[in-house]
């Protein structure tokens, strides 16, 4: 069900999607939160919609009643990304991906946005600093500095945000003592690295652009040496060696045409790495693999047996995706990974319950 908004100087009561954002408010705080969100037509008939904002409503990609995210914003510092990871979930809605380009108004865009926040009196939530590019991506990053000028720019109006969360595979780049002096000024605010190969052979298949993983490393580990709160995303998890029955008949992946995945030895040393250098945390989530129309054809074809198999030959799509068996999700490619964090005495977390936890 949609919930009716009454908009301050519209007479007319308008119906707003996805109205479990608004749980937990009065309707005075409803009404200021959908102003800022929403376009209101002048006729009902019409659908309410987003507006084009900078820093946007974050979108779980699913209905807030079974997502309860809640509201928070998002701001991505840049169009596409020069990593080009095969399974990037960017890639089903996000037009040339892969063609990474500087958004020039930005920076005018969020001083906008940010008066306006100001003049509707909205309470902080949390900021998350990016969802669909990397905002620490080399090329763009060290040619433009956009998102250290963000960071400054939201030091500037701090208040507005609880938490900040960065997310990146460039913690080298974000390690560099110019931004590392800006995270201080924003907490509490934490990093996210993916990081899922502990070779770079496996790395160069899935993420041919991205840094290297003795660069993450370092990068983590002088973040760490900072003060700065890391967190160690092993997301995605990609099935592994041995499958299980009854899920497949082969417990082999090269049986499937499956060559390069990582083994729960890689991830024992990211974890004891992660342990090692005090990270908060280990985040996970299974290999969702992206089946739409730019996302590329080559790595849809080179799991669609493997995904198939479990459900009679024919891949389970869900969200322009090809999923896993929950029941493998759950109790063997998460239980392994957590048999490990918990012998590191290191929390392991769903990468949708540790959204949903960050406050």
């Amino acid at each position: 069900m949609s919930r009716e908004i009454k908009i301050s100087g519209n007479l007319n009561m308008l119906n707003v999607p996805d109205p479990a954002i608004f749980n937990g408010l009065s309707q005075d705080e409803a009404e200021n939160w959908a102003t800022y969100f929403y376009v209101f037509p002048k006729d009902t008939a019409k659908k309410v919609s987003l507006k084009a904002r900078a820093f946007a409503l974050y979108d779980p990609f699913a209905k807030r009643d079974q997502f309860p995210a809640g509201i928070r914003f998002c701001v991505n510092t840049h169009t596409g990304c020069e990593h080009d990871c095969a399974y990037c979930y960017a890639k089903n809605y996000l037009v040339r991906a892969n063609e990474f380009r500087e958004k020039p108004e930005l920076l005018k865009n969020c001083l906008k946005d940010l008066k306006e926040m100001e003049s509707l009196k909205l309470q902080a939530v949390p900021l998350h600093i990016s969802n669909s590019t990397d905002p620490f991506q080399t090329q763009l990053e060290t040619k433009t500095r956009k998102t250290l000028k963000l960071m400054k720019l939201v030091a500037n109006h701090r208040e507005h945000f609880t938490t900040i969360t960065f997310l990146t595979k460039n913690p080298e780049l974000a390690s560099n003592e110019h931004y590392v002096s800006v995270f201080k000024t924003l907490e509490p605010c934490q990093v996210e690295v993916s990081l899922i190969f502990y070779n770079d052979e496996n790395r160069r298949f899935y993420e041919p652009n991205a840094p290297s993983v003795q660069s993450r490393l370092e990068g983590i580990q002088r973040l760490r040496g900072s003060g700065i709160k890391v967190s160690l995303r092993i997301d995605p998890l990609i099935p592994r060696e041995p499958l299980p029955k009854p899920f497949w008949k082969h417990s082999e992946l090269k049986s499937y045409g499956i060559e390069r995945t990582h083994t729960l030895g890689e991830i024992e040393s990211l974890v004891s790495f992660a342990k090692s250098v005090g990270c908060q945390k280990i985040i996970v989530s299974p290999l969702k693999v992206p089946i739409g129309y730019r996302s590329p054809c080559w790595l849809k074809e080179y799991f669609r047996e493997l995904y198939a198999e479990p459900f009679g030959g024919r891949p389970k799509v869900k969200s322009f995706a090809f999923r896993l068996p929950e029941d493998y999700v759950r109790n063997t490619l998460f239980t392994e990974v957590l048999d490990i964090c918990n012998a590191y005495g290191m929390e392991m977390i769903h990468c949708k319950h540790n959204l949903i936890n960050t406050k």
